[in-house]
């Protein structure tokens, strides 16, 4: 998402490794803020970084557990819908559905 000047709402960038790892990021070039979400293989949320800001850089944020999937969202989305450590996450086509482990 570098260089963009901002995301929609409700959207988001899934990226999607081949293993399973502690793949990092950083917010070079990066004009707005996001929240990082990080996701498994058996697609549970392992971590959040909430709000990484551009300013950051060259700041590298790396998850406390390995993940498969990282989601990068605008900022506050990930404590707006209430997304924790320990949610499942569901892919249908290009939708992201995360909900709460009861």
């Amino acid at each position: 998402m570098s260089n963009r000047e901002k995301l929609a709402e409700n959207q988001g960038m899934l990226f999607v490794f081949d293993h399973t790892d502690y793949h990092s990021f950083w917010m070079k070039d990066m004009r707005f803020a996001i929240d990082i979400i990080w996701i498994d293989e058996n697609k549970k949320v392992v971590d959040i970084t909430h709000n990484a800001e551009p300013e950051s850089y060259p700041k590298i944020f790396k998850p406390s557990l390995p993940a498969q999937y990282v989601l990068e969202v605008n900022a506050g989305w990930a404590e707006e819908h209430r997304v924790k450590v320990g949610d499942l996450a569901d892919f249908f086509w290009s939708i992201l559905s995360i909900s709460s482990q009861l």
